[in-house]
């Protein structure tokens, strides 16, 4: 009896370690994740990949994750203390040294970028000349597996080195701080203060450490990434895809060949044709080109040191003729076959334009239905594409604007209009046609290349395509915006009764009065019967036109109302509520309360909008919406600031109810919808500022909310958290 207790009682004892411990909270995990050095001149993008990932996988294990930073030096000093339970970027075998006990994971997690290093104060190498590396002395560590790809550097940029192996880094370190080599070879997950960077060549992949007491934690994590990659085996090439662009464009580099080339050519001549704002225009006084492809063939400039001039012509065809020619060298166009380009050459795509098919169901148009496209202003090679594309569909080349390519779809003419991503945006056409729609799954994106003469070299395309893949895909998507944001209207009627159908109607009934009394003076002089006659019948219409300016008047006041109003849920827009805040902060509290910023954001509103369909996420975020006006105040303002986020802006707020309002919102998202197979329970995170505590206008406790919900989102989700003072929450 005695030795059956002692059997349970070990056994009882020997239970934890082999039983994942899941609470109702899940289990809490930290992550180390060793901080890349500035050789990643998007580190940010490394850890967004590793905390988008570990979302997913928190849905297929239930942990509450932690992601710690630590140091290449620490990492595993950590690991071995019990301060984190897994490693995230470590080469394999490790190159921070052998540990006897580290476990590694059998498929690669994330990327590591590997580059050359040199010591302080060495002005030699020039990154941006290779020419300066050959015969340079370079240190490696013996055996280590990320040797070859530099042995792949030297033999693809024909450079040599003379190579150094030593027994581990510090061996390494010491021989590059003593002259004994010039360069040291290393990854950006595995530097030390002692080395200063010089350049980046290639990603490595990286796999996931942890010691043996951990080793279960491991094991359920490959699981989960196996069960993700089955279940949405998508998820990890789009993501791993948005990690390498975010990477790869700071690794290419000129051999000493095509550098030598771009110092001897002339500036290169592109031909444009036409203009298309935002894209590109041409300024005739200035002989100057604007525009996003203006801005993306200056980044090819600065990245590479090519240069640029343009040449303006008004067609299509002209811009071809001079490449045949040799009259110009480049020219803007879509790549549709080899067969249709001949004797040109292209590069990889510069852009890739969005487009988007209007109509008057919102139903997705099959390829191989009979449907008649209306294409505004569309050039050859456009249409070439789209006739590739959807060969069983009739075209309509329609030389005139996109708002009659859309009225031709409202007139039955066309079954589609295809009109540009940026004119929706920044002409907004769609307003006069109520009854059409935006086909949301079948926008399509065209991809424009550089198409260059055949008088110019292959190694001109090599140049160019590794200039291309040198923008930094933020700088993209910055100059992108930055010119949709900037892009005026076409002045045109439709512009003004789109943009200003107020003061349009007012303007027209200012002439109207102006030409009524302009015949009433001509004709005063005539008898009194009938100036009589006139004058009444003078006042009958201006009494029209006052009741028309009445009319026109409410109209403003609703065109003002439907302005400050979000379209979906009724609540205050962004810019609404930020007046609204603006006005709230005016006027100071009353004694003992403050104000209050809430930002507010839907937990797992996007699986639950995925799973249940767009319908349904927009009913969630209308009974969201009604919920958060039942708990404010009638002086308080309540907002969607966009997407599932939302603002409360909460006048002379007593600090005691900051709490019981918080959960109130809490206990209004539980309540939108139960959680289903697919889907996690809903919940919301909340960030909280108070004024003037956490700042001293709008902008300021925005940022300080936001700051806070991030910290919410970071630590779990579905809480709520004061904004931080002086490292101190208030």
């Amino acid at each position: 009896m005695k030795a059956l207790m002692i059997f349970f009682f070990t056994l009882c004892l020997l239970m934890p370690s082999y039983m994942p411990l899941v609470s109702a909270e899940g289990q809490q995990v930290k992550l180390g994740f060793i901080q890349p050095d500035k050789s990643l001149v998007n580190g940010h993008i490394l850890r967004r990949y590793y905390i988008t990932y570990l979302d997913e996988l928190s849905k297929q294990t239930d942990w509450d994750y932690q992601l710690v930073n630590v140091s290449a030096s620490n990492a595993f000093s950590q690991l071995f203390a019990g301060d984190i339970d897994l490693l995230l970027s470590v080469e394999y075998p490790s190159s921070l040294g052998l540990h006897n006990g580290i476990i590694y994971s059998a498929m690669n997690f994330g990327y590591d970028v590997e580059g050359l290093y040199t010591r302080e104060g060495e002005t030699r190498f020039n990154p941006k000349d290779l020419n300066s590396l050959n015969g340079a002395k370079a240190g490696v560590i013996a055996n280590r597996p990320i040797n070859d790809r530099f042995e792949e550097f030297q033999q693809r940029n024909h450079l040599t080195f003379t190579v150094h192996e030593f027994v581990n880094q510090q061996a390494m370190l010491t021989a590059l701080a003593a002259g004994d080599i010039d360069l040291a070879v290393d990854t950006a997950t595995n530097t030390t203060p002692e080395e200063y960077f010089l350049l980046a060549y290639t990603r490595i992949p990286v796999r996931v450490a942890t010691i043996a007491a951990h080793r279960h934690r491991l094991e359920e994590m490959e699981q989960a990434l196996a069960r993700l990659n089955t279940e949405n085996p998508h998820f990890d090439p789009q993501l791993s895809q948005n990690l390498a662009e975010n990477l790869d464009f700071q690794l290419v580099h000129y051999t000493p060949l095509e550098s030598q080339y771009i110092q001897n050519l002339p500036p290169l001549r592109v031909a444009i044709y036409s203009g298309a704002p935002p894209y590109i225009e041409y300024d005739e006084k200035t002989q100057q080109a604007t525009g996003i492809y203006a801005d993306l063939i200056t980044a090819l400039a600065e990245n590479s040191g090519l240069q640029f001039t343009y040449i303006h012509v008004k067609r299509y065809e002209d811009a071809i003729d001079l490449l045949k020619k040799g009259d110009a060298d480049l020219m803007l166009d879509v790549f549709t076959g080899a067969e249709n380009h001949l004797p040109f050459y292209f590069t990889n795509p510069l852009l890739e334009i969005p487009y988007t098919f209007i109509g008057s169901s919102p139903q997705t148009p099959s390829a191989t239905e009979n449907v008649t496209l209306v294409v505004p202003w569309p050039e050859p090679s456009i249409m070439s594409y789209l006739k590739q594309k959807f060969p069983k569909w009739n075209f309509v080349e329609a030389n005139t604007s996109s708002s009659e390519a859309i009225g031709r779809v409202q007139n039955k003419n066309c079954d589609l209009a295809l009109i540009r991503d940026s004119t929706l945006e920044i002409n907004r056409p769609l307003i006069l046609y109520p009854d059409l729609n935006i086909i949301p799954d079948a926008s399509i994106n065209i991809p424009t290349s550089l198409v260059i003469s055949p008088a110019q070299p292959r190694i001109l395309q090599s140049i160019l395509n590794k200039a291309i893949t040198q923008i930094n895909p933020e700088k993209r998507i910055h100059i992108t915006q930055k010119h949709i944001i900037d892009s005026k209207p076409e002045f045109s009627l439709h512009h003004l009764l789109t943009f200003y159908p107020l003061q349009t109607g007012l303007a027209a009934g200012i002439i109207l009065f102006l030409i009524a009394a302009m015949f009433f003076l001509s004709h005063h002089q005539q008898s009194m019967n009938r100036a009589q006659k006139l004058l009444q019948e003078k006042n009958r219409k201006l009494q029209t036109m006052l009741n028309e300016l009445n009319t026109a008047q409410q109209k403003q006041r609703h065109y003002q109302e439907l302005a400050e109003t979000d379209a979906l849920t009724g609540l205050l827009n962004k810019a609404a509520i930020e007046r609204a805040a603006n006005e709230i902060l005016l006027t100071p509290a009353a004694p003992d309360r403050c104000h209050a910023l809430f930002i507010i954001d839907l937990d797992h509103f996007k699986e639950a909008n995925d799973t249940l369909g767009h319908q349904r996420g927009d009913d969630i975020l209308r009974r969201f919406a009604v919920g958060l006006s039942h708990i404010v105040r009638a002086d308080d303002a309540v907002g969607r600031f966009g997407g599932d986020e939302f603002i409360l802006m909460l006048t002379s707020l007593p600090r005691h109810n900051i709490e019981c309002i918080a959960n109130r919102i809490r206990e209004a998202a539980h309540n939108l919808e139960p959680a289903g197979n697919q889907h996690p329970r809903l919940s919301a995170s909340i960030g909280i500022a108070l004024y003037p505590a956490h700042g001293q206008d709008y902008q300021e406790l925005l940022h300080n909310a936001d700051q806070a919900l991030y910290h919410v989102k970071e630590n779990g989700r579905d809480g709520w958290a004061l904004a931080y003072y002086g490292n101190k929450s208030v």
